[in-house]
């Protein structure tokens, strides 16, 4: 397979202020989910067909994070919420585009990402749901309602958190938790050893919940190095 990379000014780091976001990356419409594993473990992540890797000049704040499931630990408050949505059904299955979907994504924009703009249809469809991968849809249901969505990729020996979305009036019970815990408890029931976690960014708080799943691993200088505070 022949790869064309680019190099694209992305504007301004939605992290770190005055810093612009600037990565490395190219399209594909089909890739394998080994291929793909290989790339996040050089610091690549995907955005539907988009994969890239961020090279932001005199920055390295964005940091591959992943969770080996067989060693994490819950913590008191992760058990408190996983009590709390005891009575949330989690349903797995492929991506597919549902315009119930579309306006609890459109409502979670506005609301938590304080967006001015409406999330447009075609935007929603080329982020989350065209994809090259094996991706699937985990919905989350209360009393047939759904109150939220997650993304994720089954790749070869994890699973890749993509996104995850849910209805702000049900903030209460802390469902992006709850969506960490019932993603790592999917990787355990299919034999996988990681969750991916995306970009770590310190100091960054869109971020900070990232290192609160216990031990964690971070990729620096091409290594995966495990933490435990």
């Amino acid at each position: 397979m022949e790869l064309v990379c680019y190099e694209h000014d992305n504007g301004d780091c939605p992290y770190i202020k005055d810093n612009r976001w600037i990565s490395l990356g190219f399209f594909s419409d089909q890739f394998g989910e080994q291929d793909y594993e290989n790339l996040i473990n050089h610091g690549f992540r995907r955005c539907g067909t988009s994969f890239y890797k961020n090279i932001c000049p005199n920055c390295q704040a964005c940091i591959p994070i992943r969770i080996p499931v067989n060693k994490f630990l819950i913590s008191r408050s992760q058990k408190r919420i996983l009590k709390k949505n005891q009575d949330v059904q989690v349903v797995t299955k492929p991506v597919e585009f549902k315009i119930e979907d579309f306006i609890l994504y459109q409502h979670y924009c506005q609301v938590k990402h304080n967006k001015e703009k409406t999330p447009e249809l075609e935007d929603y469809y080329l982020f989350l749901i065209e994809s090259p991968v094996n991706t699937q849809m985990m919905k989350y249901y209360l009393d047939d309602k759904l109150i939220g969505i997650g993304l994720i990729d089954l790749l070869y020996h994890s699973i890749s958190s993509v996104y995850y979305a849910f209805d702000p009036q049900y903030a209460k019970r802390s469902l992006g938790v709850f969506s960490v815990l019932e993603e790592i408890n999917l990787c355990k029931r299919l034999n996988k050893d990681y969750l991916q976690l995306g970009f770590w960014v310190n100091h960054s708080q869109k971020m900070s919940y990232k290192n609160q799943y216990r031990p964690y691993q971070l990729l620096i200088d091409q290594q995966w190095v495990e933490f435990t505070e």
